[in-house]
């Protein structure tokens, strides 16, 4: 974690929520967002019990550029009839 952007961060939520200007941090946590070779994996797969698990991950960085699309796509897999 670099101490001067945690710090650009807060600042920038304090302008929308200056009650959390004087908050505590209580830890950094930083990484990396996964990403897939074959890129996004959006899939309905049935399970044994007869329900439906959607996989939707590997978006890497675009992870938040794609959100709306993705979310989209997920939603009309996991309620669509088998």
């Amino acid at each position: 974690p670099d101490p001067a952007t945690a710090a650009a961060i807060v600042a920038r939520c304090a302008r929308v929520r200056p009650e959390i200007a004087g908050a505590r941090v209580l830890g950094h946590l930083v990484g990396l967002r996964p990403a897939r070779a074959g890129g996004v994996r959006i899939e309905a797969v049935t399970l044994p019990d007869g329900g439906r698990l959607v996989h939707n991950y590997g978006h890497g960085g675009a992870g938040v550029t794609v959100a709306w699309g993705c979310a989209d796509a997920a939603t009309e897999l996991a309620t669509a009839m088998p």
